[in-house]
């Protein structure tokens, strides 16, 4: 079972890392909005407390691979919000500048839709923006519990919002992020 806590507590920190990480990229830079490709860095530089060298990309020494999901809303009016979700994976590529990077379009959902997501996504008022950050450790297709130090233990998987039933663990946060940061340029 202490393998199990030990990633249980490593995929925390990682949001925690990408949560501060997001507030504190764009100190340095004149234009703060962040871009598809920052928060790719932003998702490979948290999951280094256990992916220590290149094993969270093809071909998966672990049997897992990593993945973070930045979801932005902006509220309009009581039941409008302004919606983009991001992510940055190692599922694809064999390296850091391989990763698979992807920021869609801005969109409008209503507060239900919003809901559905997370409900600590609700804003109190209008202009107000919050940040969803969910990490996972999704398995691949190497995927053999052994590899993680299971030998008795079977990790149950649970079910993304993204609707993906592969995650072993996950852990999700909501912050209200600095402003001019998001929506994130493609």
């Amino acid at each position: 079972h202490y393998h199990y806590y030990e990633l249980k507590n490593k995929i925390k920190s990682s949001a925690y890392l990408a949560a501060s990480m997001i507030q504190q990229i764009g100190n340095t830079k004149t234009d703060k909005q962040l871009t598809k490709h920052d928060l790719a860095c932003i998702a490979y530089a948290s999951s280094l407390n256990l992916f220590h060298t290149n094993s969270m990309f093809k071909p998966w020494s672990f049997g897992i691979y990593y993945a973070v999901h930045f979801v932005w809303v902006k509220r309009l009016n009581d039941n409008s919000y302004q919606f983009q979700r991001c992510w940055g994976t190692s599922s694809r590529g064999t390296s850091p500048s391989e990763m698979y990077q992807t920021c869609l379009d801005v969109t409008t959902l209503t507060r239900a839709e919003i809901e559905q997501i997370n409900t600590n996504l609700i804003c109190d008022k209008n202009e107000d923006e919050r940040v969803l950050i969910e990490n996972y450790y999704r398995k691949a297709s190497s995927f053999n519990k052994k590899k993680l130090g299971f030998f008795l233990l079977e990790p149950k998987t649970t079910v993304s919002f993204d609707g993906l039933a592969n995650n072993i663990l996950l852990y999700s946060i909501v912050i209200t992020p600095k402003p001019g940061l998001f929506p994130a340029k493609n």
